[in-house]
């Protein structure tokens, strides 16, 4: 059979023991079953298990694993790793080696398709369905004059999606396929509600959005919304209080949005969960609440592998992905955050193309009072503090917590402006 090269499977294995980035690049493109050696198989099985528990993989930790599960033998023992790393040119030629992997990969699905479609196990209908569903792998790469005439087109229409609040598209003029985007604060300063608003904000214009949470249920982001939508105090649905009307109401807001909105809302575990759910529901836009629940050590490592997962992800996929961090603070501070904030935590920063960090000063300073509904709202301080594009800066936002909504302050000259 000619769909299967050997070599580049050495070269693909051997660069993912030799370097951390060649193995992200490997992880959320090729599966074991890519492989066409059933000893090759093994071996990634085993790599992407040890780079799942936070592992650092190298010769002397995946020959020790091997052994532990007394499959170093049947792989050709520590003599067959070494000529794994031996084969091994240059890491850099790591996605070069992938996608020769996964052509021979699809080739030998198409075989399989067609053998079945020929012995009359599947019918050519059948057949036909099963190899469209078969993901493109190579497209042929743009030449420069490609590249200018594209992005000039691409300039004309500005960025790929723009936020309803003006004053966002003021600063960063919408956000791109692609990017990732950091939401930084302080525990219990409104990140959630600010990502639920911003997706549904993005829905609402017919935005294709998923919504991963790691730590609230589906049915909590669900009554956030509700919320939203109806400006209803959030504890009303805790205490099953509702007026007159209102279950009407909001049974018709659900029915119009749930109708209107190509909005998925998911609970998640780890970066796993998250490769999951984007392949399965093919997002514009996904927000990940929030990065230091993916997983379990929530360490400097980890942190960092699954940020430099969504970033690969967001560019392998062509897709924005907002993703919310947590800060530390001692309990006394009640000061702004800053941009170092994020960097003992991880690359966030560093894989960020924009950082926003959000601050709810009366919050720290325990000011907030009780609110039942009708106040004026709080300021949430929103502050740009990196954007590759280059404009950084500071604002504000009205929000009301109650109601888990924020949105653009109202300006004097506005209709609807009141002192």
């Amino acid at each position: 059979m000619k769909f299967k090269n050997i070599g580049i499977e050495q070269a693909s294995l051997g660069s993912q023991i030799l370097s951390d980035n060649a193995l992200i690049a490997t992880i959320e493109y090729i599966d074991p079953i890519d492989y066409y050696r059933t000893s090759h198989q093994i071996i990634y099985k085993t790599i992407k298990e040890l780079f799942k528990k936070g592992i650092a993989v190298d010769l002397m930790i995946l020959t020790n694993e091997l052994l532990n599960k007394n499959l170093l033998e049947k792989i050709g023992g520590v003599t067959y790793l070494v000529h794994l790393i031996n084969s091994v040119s240059t890491v850099e030629n790591i996605e070069h080696y992938n996608n020769i992997i996964k052509t021979k990969s699809n080739q030998r699905k198409i075989y399989l398709i067609m053998d079945n479609v020929k012995n009359d196990k599947i019918t050519i209908d059948d057949g036909i369905q099963k190899i469209n569903d078969i993901p493109q792998i190579e497209k042929n790469e743009e030449t420069l004059k490609e590249i200018l005439f594209h992005t000039l087109q691409r300039s004309s229409r500005g960025t790929e999606h723009k936020f309803e609040m003006d004053i966002l598209n003021k600063y960063l003029g919408g956000v791109d396929k692609s990017e990732v985007i950091t939401i930084g604060g302080y525990t219990s300063q409104g990140k959630s509600d600010y990502a639920i608003q911003l997706a549904m904000d993005f829905s609402s214009i017919g935005k294709k959005v998923l919504f991963l949470s790691g730590e609230m249920t589906n049915y909590e982001v669900g009554r956030r919304i509700l919320a939203n939508s109806n400006e209803k105090n959030i504890m009303d649905f805790r205490k099953n209080i509702f007026y007159g009307d209102e279950i009407n109401v909001l049974k018709s807001l659900s029915e119009n949005m749930g109708d209107g909105w190509e909005l998925n809302i998911r609970k998640v575990a780890n970066i796993e969960d998250v490769n999951k759910y984007i392949k399965k529901y093919k997002p514009e836009i996904c927000f990940i609440d929030y990065l230091q629940n993916l997983g379990t050590e929530n360490d400097y490592k980890e942190i960092t592998n699954n940020m430099r997962r969504i970033q690969n992800i967001a560019l392998k996929e062509e897709i924005t992905i907002f993703v919310l961090s947590q800060l530390s603070r001692n309990k006394e501070d009640t000061r702004r955050p800053k941009l170092s904030d994020l960097r003992g935590s991880g690359r966030i920063e560093e894989l960020s193309n924009i950082v926003m960090l959000m601050y709810w000063e009366d919050r720290l300073k325990e000011k907030v009072k009780q609110r039942m509904g009708g106040e004026k709202p709080e300021k949430l301080e929103i502050n740009i503090a990196k954007n590759r594009a280059g404009t950084i800066g500071r604002f504000e936002l009205d929000f009301w917590p109650e109601y888990c909504k924020i949105k653009s302050p109202k300006i004097k000259g506005d209709d609807n402006y009141n002192d």
